[in-house]
This record gives C-alpha cells, structure tokens and sequence, in this order.
C-alpha cells in the first residue's frame, strides 16, 4: 500500500528534470494524504510531458457522483486489466507520480510506528500511476492513483504491499502509447529497483492534519534495503 508520502522540492526539481528535460517548481509537502491534490506527470498526444494538478484518489470517468466509498488512491497491479475502475486507464491514462518518499506503518509493541522509505541515491521516485478525467455540467475532476505490487522479502516486515517505482528507462515505455499489455506488466514486477534508505519516524507523521517538518523527524536509525 502507500498511503501517505512526500514531496522535497530541490531533490524532486531535479528528478522532473532527470524525466522531463524541463525545470518544474514544486512546493515541499512533507505529509501528503490520499484525496489531497497532487503534482502528475502524463505525457501530452502530441509528445512531451505536462506537470498537471490532480486529486490522489481515482474517481472513474462514469461515476455518477464524487464519492470515497471505495479505496482508489491504490490500484492493485495484478487486477488493473480486470478492474471496471481501472481498466480504461490502464490503456489509455498511465502516468508518473513523482514523489521523494513514502511512508508505510508496522505495530510494534502495540503502538502503529511510521516507517519512511526513500531512495538512497536518486532524487526520488517515479511511481507508475493511472489518471482519468470525471466531468459532470461544468464540473470537472483530474484524479489519479499508485499502482502497487506484492512486496519483495526485502520490504515484507513492512508491509505486504509496495508501490511501483519505475528507474529512469522505464519511464517513458510505461507512459508510451505503443506498449503492449504484456510489456506493461513487467514493468509492474515487485522489484526494489535501487537501494532505498528505510528510517522508523516520529509518530507526529501518523495524522495527516500534521504537516510540518515533523513528519520527516527519525526516531532510530536508517536501515539499506535492496
């Protein structure tokens, strides 16, 4: 699952230039909670990229109403071709989601202990992510989620799930209109696809109304996973 993650602005800045060849401004976000608005990159029909402003929590194109009755700020990678939610974009709506880490909980001792993930050397994620656009009169809703897969033994005593990271070069063949359903879905596999620094956090990161430096405060010491 990823529930909640973060933006820092310079190592993010140089990450969408990494992807994009272009220079973004984002603004640090250090506790970022699913139905909040969130910065996607989806590649224009035309080619090149477009940074747009969407809500991080799907709401298919023919729901009736906006709602949050079901979970739609992840997608499950193994039923997105199943999904009556997930499957039109699956084919037509994939997108990046940038982001510098996230953060997944474990109980210990009773007490729900936040964990934060980021990579160790890149300056951050490109979660593979789906977007579609809900229209009702004059109102019109963006909104996207982050694909997850099985978690590799690495990542286990975490959690079960992790969301999918994409390296540099896979980037652009998730996003291409070309790709055919079974390249896609290996470039969904459970991997750890670079080293990632994992640090057990304050708690203060555990409400999301919480969004002050806090939230990237350790409480131990970082751990490699690979």
């Amino acid at each position: 699952m990823c529930g909640r993650f973060n933006i820092i602005d310079d190592p993010l800045t140089k990450l969408l230039v990494e992807i994009t060849g272009q220079h973004y401004s984002v603004e640090t976000r250090f506790n970022i909670a699913p139905t909040e608005q969130i910065p996607v990159l989806v590649m224009r029909e035309e080619g090149g990229w477009d940074l747009q402003d969407m809500r991080w929590w799907l709401l298919p194109y023919w729901a009736k109403e906006v709602t949050t009755k079901y979970s739609m700020f992840n997608a499950k990678s193994e039923t997105l071709a199943k999904s009556s939610a997930f499957r039109e974009p699956f084919k037509k709506g994939r997108c990046i989601i940038p982001a510098s880490g996230y953060y997944e909980w474990k109980k210990e001792g009773g007490i729900k202990v936040p964990y934060y993930m980021e990579p160790r050397y890149e300056a951050g994620f490109a979660f593979a992510g789906l977007w579609d656009r809900w229209q009702s009169g004059e109102q019109v809703i963006e909104s996207c989620t982050i694909i997850t897969a099985a978690a590799p033994e690495s990542m286990k005593a975490i959690h079960n799930r992790i969301p999918v990271h994409l390296s540099r070069d896979q980037v652009n063949e998730w996003v291409a209109p070309e790709a055919s359903p079974d390249r896609l879905m290996e470039l969904l596999a459970p991997e750890i696809r670079f080293p990632l620094a994992v640090t057990p956090m304050s708690t203060y990161v555990n409400n999301a109304r919480n969004k002050g430096e806090g939230c990237i405060e350790p409480a131990g010491e970082s751990v490699r996973v690979d």
